[in-house]
């Protein structure tokens, strides 16, 4: 077994398994529904769930104890953190909030890059404090509008992150020298996946990555997985793994080393 069969190194634990507070992001899409916007400067997230509870006790219940059922069920999140005047998720917010608007809000794992928990909420509570002697602080309290959606039990795909491009995983690629003169021969780890498909672009280091989800049809090259790659030697490769329509799901780059001389 692996770790020395768990002596001193258990990963099934759980305090191995425990999710740092940390990691967790309460965050809103913008207006457009396109881009998903951490709030900023937050320092605390608690998300509420209730129910009824109706009460079903009758003179024949057992034992002279209260039977109750669960009934309809409702949610809340809570934060609140140092107040950025400028930042856009700040702007959408206050807009919201002016206009009595809901706002489409996500629960993210920062660190797995998962979605946690997503549904609609409406601002009921917004105040902003700045005490003479400390930091501009907020508190935001946001009411559920119908389900808070578990996506850790309904993923979604998509799974959009606060940058746009969290959610791209990542690719080990390694460049060797190919057999001919200005040839590069490249492999990537994981393997590709069925149906999916590869793109590469070639230019000087840093490349930038693709957002996850980006159709890279238009500006990268496609590869078939085995071919020799013509190259220069020193410039960088980025490899991106697409799903069958050339919309990007995962990346990785490498100096690329290609065949030189005789």
């Amino acid at each position: 077994m692996a770790y020395d069969n768990n002596a001193y190194c258990d990963f099934t634990t759980t305090t191995a398994t425990a999710v740092a507070g940390k990691d967790i992001l309460l965050c809103i899409f913008d207006n457009t529904g396109s881009e998903l916007l951490a709030i900023s400067g937050q320092q605390s997230l608690t998300i509420n769930r209730s129910a009824d509870s109706i009460e079903i006790t009758s003179k024949d219940t057992q034992g002279g104890w209260k039977s109750k059922i669960a009934g309809m069920k409702e949610w809340s999140i809570d934060t609140d953190g140092i107040y950025a005047l400028d930042d856009e998720s700040h702007r959408v917010l206050s807009q919201a909030f002016e206009n009595g608007d809901p706002v489409c809000l996500k629960v993210v794992n920062s660190k797995l890059k998962e979605g946690m928990f997503g549904g609609l909420a409406v601002i009921t509570d917004y105040p902003l404090e700045a005490p003479y002697d400390d930091s501009m602080t907020y508190s935001l309290t946001l009411e559920g509008m119908g389900a808070l959606v578990d996506l850790t039990l309904n993923p979604v795909d998509p799974d959009t992150m606060p940058d746009g491009s969290a959610a791209l995983e990542p690719l080990t690629v390694v460049s060797v020298a190919g057999a001919a003169n200005g040839q590069t021969q490249i492999y990537a780890n994981p393997t590709l996946a069925a149906s999916n498909k590869y793109y590469y672009k070639i230019g000087s280091a840093p490349l930038a990555y693709p957002a996850y989800m980006q159709d890279v049809t238009s500006d990268y090259t496609t590869w078939d997985g085995s071919a020799a790659i013509t190259a220069t030697t020193g410039n960088e490769i980025m490899l991106v793994e697409t799903d069958v329509t050339g919309h990007a799901l995962k990346a990785g780059t490498a100096v690329i080393t290609a065949k030189e001389g005789a």
